[in-house]
């Protein structure tokens, strides 16, 4: 079992092809610390191949810059528009690489699942989750814009499941 003075860092990534958002926090014994979150954002008028590739240096860069332990990234859930959902997947699976790259594990979350960890709530509005995320997290303000607040929830989800996934992973 992995006890609470643990200590390790995640980067939370809400995947998108117009937006990808991110988050890198790191957890220390009961402290959880914002080390940076933002967008990674790309032109729509760009050929489908340089945006993808925009994300994907993007997230390299990042993952050289903070090394993190985990990557924890949204799952896609069904949507209607089918073009947003091949596009986020086209998105994901250069993150993947990304990742896979660096050695990095892979955990994924669906929205429904980072709220409910958060605020125990499955049904919360995003308003709701960046109120708490700001509380949580001693921020000074309500973090914007929505993808990077929705990348601080997935990272923080992971960090609140860390112990339930290892103790299942060691079984």
């Amino acid at each position: 079992m992995v006890h609470k003075d643990t200590l390790f860092s995640v980067i939370g990534i809400d995947p998108g092809i117009a937006t990808t958002g991110f988050a890198i926090l790191k957890k220390d014994k009961d402290n959880i610390t914002v080390l940076k979150y933002g967008t990674i954002e790309t032109a729509k008028g760009i050929h489908l191949g340089k945006r993808l590739k925009t994300i994907y240096l993007s997230i390299k860069n990042i993952l050289e810059e903070y090394p993190v332990d985990f990557v924890a990234i949204e799952k896609i859930f069904f949507n209607t528009n089918l073009k947003t959902v091949v596009s986020v997947s086209e998105a994901r699976g250069i993150i993947l690489l990304a990742a896979e790259e660096y050695g990095k594990k892979v955990y994924e979350y669906t929205p429904l699942e980072a709220k409910k960890n958060i605020l125990g709530n499955g049904r919360a509005t995003k308003q709701e989750i960046q109120i708490s995320l700001k509380q949580i997290l001693n921020l000074e303000k309500i973090p914007k814009p929505d993808d990077a607040a929705d990348a601080i929830a997935i990272a923080l989800c992971h960090i609140y499941s860390y112990n339930y996934l290892v103790e299942a992973e060691d079984d």
